[in-house]
């Protein structure tokens, strides 16, 4: 390209750029989009367990049979007779697992605890891959020493209406 016809061009886009108003993050800001809560495809349900005598520990734990990061909420609900079923602490649990990963979690029985005895109690986990794959079982202990016939597996859980 001869000089002159590359100098010609050149003015006219330093023209037009001198035209385009100046785009400033301080003048102009986008609209920030809040994200929502995490919506997911699944919702499985332990069913209603009850505790043995002798419970110190309920246990639940998802493993990710996957081949990608899933994200899953769990949460762990008291279901008094007579009464609408509540989330027990820590409420609604949103993880994010790695394939071949396993996530859990256990909380203590007693008084002032998470779990009492004399409830029913259900665990519901959502998630978006069939292949994430949940547990719950009772411990006699805070070491993971499992009361027999407490398990759940995930093979038994249910799927439930979102």
């Amino acid at each position: 390209m001869p000089c002159g016809i590359r100098l010609i061009a050149l003015l006219l886009a330093t023209a037009a750029l001198s035209l385009t108003p100046p785009r400033s993050s301080l003048s102009r800001t986008e609209p920030h989009k809040q994200a929502g809560p995490p919506s997911f495809a699944n919702k499985l349900s332990s069913g209603l367990f009850s505790l043995p005598a002798n419970a110190k520990s309920v246990d639940w734990a998802v493993l990710n049979g996957g081949v990608i990061a899933q994200q899953f909420r769990v949460t762990v609900f008291k279901c008094g007779i007579g009464s609408a079923k509540v989330p027990v602490p820590p409420g609604p649990l949103t993880e994010t697992i790695n394939p071949g990963f396993t996530f859990h979690n256990a909380n203590s029985v007693g008084p002032g605890k998470p779990f009492a005895a004399g409830f029913y109690y259900e665990v519901v986990i959502e998630n978006n891959d069939t292949r994430l794959h949940p547990m719950v079982e009772v411990w006699q202990d805070f070491g993971g020493t499992v009361i027999p016939g407490t398990l759940i597996p995930s093979g038994v859980w249910v799927q439930t209406a979102n």
